[in-house]
């Protein structure tokens, strides 16, 4: 393994197009120890820790803000490097059916934007959800981004798009100012801690007019599960423990991306529900999903009595014909990075209709039926004219 240490200097790396390339774009990547494997296409770049952590905190901290500590980044790291290699070593990728889905939609919103992205960032990439639907028409080339160097070398890749992968920690993002066109994340941003501060590290890498669209799970996700274990361990052992990942609300993300200082703003809601045999099958596909619990609070374990329960609870409580629901609520959200450009609210008192004048509404209404149904008319007589007097041929 050779170790290259990058301070704002382009390094030749291997593409996934089976050539050698010099990434111009790394000048946008700073302060980074490139990891290179011989034999391997991946190429593993990390910040610096100390420079890093300096660089996070200059850009998300606020006097007003408090940095929750809420999950354990090295579990959830252990939890995606195991997803990679399969639970009991079959295909891996029959546990990305939700992530695949909503993938293929993030892709499509890219394709609603009339404009083709230079540079692209995918963060938080899994087995390449966004990036396999994208095509040249739309970007130029794409950075695949992830926590898990072994879920990273598994991603799939665009297949008419240059494609370099970057292995990345959500919270220390190592892109320069002003250089990123496009950053998409998928059902990933969910186990950031400080997301206020990874919110600030993503507009301030984003060109002006630049954009962020993603997604993440919603406070409803899984909240049948989360209520059935509460309900089986305070019975069966007198308290319970989170056992369910704390989300977020789709106000406190509206919220968090306004005072990051994102622009236009569109936020929206996709609920799906999807059938199991048990509360068994649900934990192990979550398993599988690398969307096990993380958090600090965490129980080391969870007794084989209350797991009987909670299953039995769940069943009794929201169980049907198909087995038994899970729900995962999927918050969608763009975001634009402020530009002169860019459409704005009209001035106080500049407004030229006076809500006043609502009551008239009817009788504008009349006036506008009327002006239509007089030109139909006219059509009509012009119609029969040219019909009473054809033109004669010579």
């Amino acid at each position: 393994m050779h170790v290259h240490k990058m301070l704002f200097k382009a390094s030749t790396v291997t593409c996934h197009h089976s050539c050698q390339r010099t990434i111009g774009c790394l000048l946008h990547i700073k302060h980074l120890t490139v990891v290179r494997c011989d034999g391997s296409s991946l190429v593993s770049i990390t910040g610096s820790r100390i420079l890093g952590h300096n660089f996070c905190r200059r850009m998300s901290t606020r006097q007003q803000d408090v940095i929750m500590n809420v999950f354990d980044r090295k579990a959830k790291r252990l939890h995606r490097e195991r997803a990679a290699l399969g639970l009991t070593g079959e295909d891996a990728t029959v546990y990305d059916y939700i992530k695949d889905e909503f993938g293929y939609r993030l892709s499509d919103r890219i394709c609603d934007i009339r404009r083709k992205f230079e540079v692209v960032v995918d963060l938080g990439c899994g087995r390449g959800h966004v990036t396999k639907n994208l095509y040249a028409d739309m970007v130029d080339r794409v950075y695949q981004c992830e926590l898990s160097p072994s879920l990273l070398s598994q991603a799939a890749i665009s297949p008419d798009v240059p494609t370099f992968k970057v292995a990345v920690d959500e919270e220390f993002l190592p892109f320069k100012a002003n250089s990123i066109d496009l950053m998409v994340s998928n059902l990933s941003l969910h186990w950031v801690n400080n997301l206020p501060g990874c919110l600030r590290q993503i507009l301030q890498a984003l060109k002006n007019d630049g954009v962020l669209i993603g997604s993440m799970f919603g406070s409803d996700t899984l909240h049948e599960l989360r209520v059935s274990l509460q309900l089986a361990e305070q019975e069966r052992e007198g308290g319970f423990a989170p056992h369910i990942s704390p989300f977020t609300t789709v106000n406190d993300l509206g919220n968090l991306l306004t005072r990051s200082g994102f622009t236009m703003l569109t936020i929206d809601i996709d609920q799906l529900v999807v059938s199991y045999p048990s509360m068994f099958e649900l934990m192990y596909d979550l398993k599988g999903m690398a969307e096990n619990n993380c958090s600090w609070s965490r129980k080391s374990q969870l007794h084989r009595d209350s797991m009987i329960a909670a299953a039995a609870v769940y069943k009794e409580m929201y169980g049907n014909d198909k087995g038994i629901p899970a729900s995962f609520q999927v918050i969608n959200f763009i975001g634009w990075k402020p530009d002169p450009s860019q459409p704005k609210a009209a001035e106080r008192g500049s407004g030229e209709v006076s809500l006043k004048d609502i009551d008239r509404i009817d009788l504008l209404t009349k006036k506008i039926q009327q002006i239509r149904e007089e030109q139909t008319d006219l059509t009509k007589t012009d119609n029969t004219k040219q019909k009473s007097d054809p033109v004669k041929e010579d």
